[in-house]
């Protein structure tokens, strides 16, 4: 979710910050990027954003992105962000920090469920709370912006069925178990099974999101001898890391599918028939600001979910996929 089990409107920068792979600093940032303790206009309302994570592919995309959109708005808001290194404790922090200046919007991009209190504390203080690619339970919260979880979920799903013809062994990989992604991205694929009664899946680890995670929990896997003939990742970086796992030890060719589609390395993976599938997680981070732009000018959205597309990237679509987000992650 990651889910993240994963996608477009994170956007084409936010997927080539992915492509950056060199997790970011924690630092307050401005709009127009980069770290600094203060934004530049103090008289002009401030939009802040606490990031979950600055390190891997895809938020590095996200942040990319979400800065360059800030970035066109320098007359209308002072942008900062804090990231929280997967940290609740440190992302609760961050938000407390953030309340004493009063900001007139607040983007979360939650690291758990766990912050839910903290996010209700800002909305409960009168701040525009937007929250990005993660939810939190209840209702108070103003817009969650991001990928449609459960969707995927079941399109990852239907996915699976259709290359294992509807007959055999799914691993399951999960990402951040308290992270709503996480979740929707398991429930999603477990109801399109739900359709393939001959395929059996096995619920894996909670690997964070994170490729050296997945790609020790593979290799021990496959120490058990246990058989299994595909591979569901919620996010792409556990997917890659299932894959090299099991390519040192060997093991014959799987069904592998992931979720970001915002890497370089991963369409190259399909390409080379490595990996079979992910799909595209959509950036949140400037339709997020957008958002935070308009309210700053009297304007709400209508809606308070707003999803934002998804696509599936195969060996059939990847050339095309590639020259259509040139932008992906190195």
């Amino acid at each position: 979710m990651n889910m993240r089990s994963k996608i477009g409107f994170i956007g084409a920068g936010l997927a080539l910050a992915l492509a950056g792979c060199n997790g970011s600093s924690s630092g307050t940032a401005t709009a127009g990027g980069g770290n600094a303790t203060a934004a530049n206009n103090s008289s002009l309302p401030l939009v802040a954003f606490s990031q979950a994570n600055s390190q891997d592919p895809w938020r590095q995309v996200f942040d990319k992105d979400t800065k360059a959109e800030a970035a066109k708005y320098t007359s209308d808001m002072q942008f900062e962000e804090q990231e929280a290194e997967d940290d609740v404790n440190k992302q609760v922090g961050v938000i407390d920090t953030f309340m004493v200046k009063k900001p007139k919007v607040l983007l979360v991009s939650p690291v758990t469920e766990a912050v839910q209190t903290e996010v209700e504390k800002a909305h409960d203080a009168g701040e525009f709370v937007i929250l990005l690619d993660r939810s939190v339970p209840g209702t108070k919260w103003d817009v969650y912006v991001g990928g449609d979880n459960m969707a995927i979920g079941r399109q990852a799903g239907d996915q699976m069925g259709k290359l294992l013809n509807g007959k055999g062994t799914v691993l399951m990989i999960r990402g951040t178990a308290d992270a709503k992604p996480t979740k929707d991205r398991g429930n999603g694929f477990m109801e399109s099974m739900k359709k393939f009664p001959g395929i059996k899946v096995i619920v894996g680890d909670d690997c964070g999101y994170q490729r050296g995670k997945a790609q020790t929990f593979m290799e021990n896997f496959l120490q058990q001898k246990q058989p299994f003939d595909a591979v569901y990742a919620h996010n792409d970086e556990m997917a890659i890391g299932a894959y090299q796992a099991m390519k040192a030890a060997n093991t014959p060719k799987k069904v592998i599918i992931g979720i970001d589609g915002c890497q370089k390395e991963m369409i190259e993976h399909i390409k080379n028939g490595d990996i079979d599938a992910t799909f595209m997680y959509p950036d949140p981070g400037p339709k997020g600001v957008d958002i935070a732009d308009d309210f700053l000018k009297g304007k709400k959205p209508t809606d308070k979910n707003i999803f934002l597309p998804t696509e599936m990237v195969t060996k059939d679509t990847a050339d095309a996929y590639e020259k259509e987000h040139p932008n992906l992650a190195g």
